[in-house]
């Protein structure tokens, strides 16, 4: 028996189910739906966190991104992408400061931050973690949606 096929075979599988989970998740997750009403790129960018982690559910169904989220902040509001190697299906994110919902921020065990908010045109819920979730946290604190609501 010749093994070549084998060679090509695994790696083509290996291929094809990395890619099918990778556009399968932000169906899941509501990403996708989040992409239909606040698909965008900021102007310019404030602050940032690279590789941060953070979860998106709808349903109640949270998917988790660790290590592959990054999350910018700036004037028009706060911009969500994945690493370029997971982002298939899963366009870059602008989310108006005047479009966050209620927000909500709370700590685990006293040290593991977290930062909740929900876009007022959809019904997904975003939960950033760590220093993602600090960063969001601090822009919100020191006024980052009121100065826009100001402007618009």
């Amino acid at each position: 028996m010749d093994a070549t096929p084998l060679y090509v075979l695994m790696p083509t599988a290996f291929a094809g189910a990395f890619a099918g989970i990778t556009v399968l998740m932000p169906f899941i997750s509501g990403w996708t739906s989040l992409a239909r009403e606040y698909r965008g790129r900021l102007t310019s960018v404030t602050d940032s966190v690279w590789m941060g982690s953070g979860y998106v559910s709808r349903f109640g169904i949270p998917v988790g991104y660790g290590n592959i989220l990054n999350v910018s902040i700036g004037p028009e509001g706060v911009q969500l992408s994945l690493f370029p190697l997971f982002a298939l299906g899963s366009p870059r994110l602008l989310i108006p400061w005047s479009d966050m919902g209620p927000c909500e921020s709370w700590r685990i065990l006293g040290v593991m931050d977290r930062f909740s908010f929900r876009p007022v045109r959809c019904g997904v819920k975003i939960t950033l973690a760590g220093s993602a979730a600090r960063l969001v946290k601090e822009a919100v604190a020191n006024g980052a949606i009121r100065r826009a609501l100001a402007t618009a």
